[in-house]
């Protein structure tokens, strides 16, 4: 009888271990799965940085990217120092230890060691130099002045607008633009469409 409960005991004791042997899998597929959900963005998906470019917009294209795989605060401060080359990995590597908690810290010494790369913001007024050339086409000159009007410290539709019909060459589309005032950048690109061969 004792023996009987005994083996009891033990084919009992079998099946406990069997049935936290199969949760200790299922805990570690689950950390596994989150770990393969969890993937480090890839290296192409952001332009390494050398050190001659504005250390701003690679820092927002890193941090798109991280938003985008969902990394979190600590994956960011490993993965950054990848993406960069040359005298920006130099430089990484001669920050002293543990001088770096956080992501913000590491954006702020990085922006700032590279700050003579950053590209100059433009002032509203910059935007009426912008001039359609003789032979440019409608086209190229809207590209040229909407990537100046993204660079500008203080966003006004209004002077964006007055800027972009003195730099506009006399030409059916500058004529309607007279005719009937736009009140935005986004009601010009779509008026230009039409006039664009």
């Amino acid at each position: 009888m004792a023996e009987e409960r005994h083996l009891e005991a033990l084919r009992r004791a079998q099946e406990r271990a069997e049935e936290l042997q199969q949760q200790l899998e299922a805990i570690k597929g689950a950390r596994r799965e989150n770990l393969v959900q969890q993937e480090t963005p890839s290296k192409k998906s952001v332009e390494p940085f050398d050190g001659s470019l504005d250390p701003q917009a690679h820092l927002q294209a890193f941090q798109a990217q991280m938003y985008i795989s969902e990394g979190d605060d600590r994956l960011s401060c490993k993965l950054f120092p990848g993406t960069l080359r040359g005298v920006a990995m130099q430089w990484m590597a001669t920050l002293p230890p543990r001088t770096i908690q956080t992501f913000n810290d590491l954006a702020e010494v990085f922006t700032s060691q590279f700050a003579a790369s950053k590209k100059k913001q433009l002032e509203v007024a910059d935007l009426f130099d912008v001039k359609q050339g003789r032979e440019e086409s409608l086209k190229s000159y809207l590209a040229r002045f909407n990537t100046a009007i993204v660079r500008v410290n203080d966003p006004d539709q209004k002077f964006f607008i007055k800027a972009f019909q003195k730099g506009l060459r006399v030409s059916p589309f500058s004529d309607s633009l007279a005719l009937k005032r736009p009140s935005s950048m986004a009601e010009i690109r779509t008026r230009a469409e039409k006039h664009i061969e």
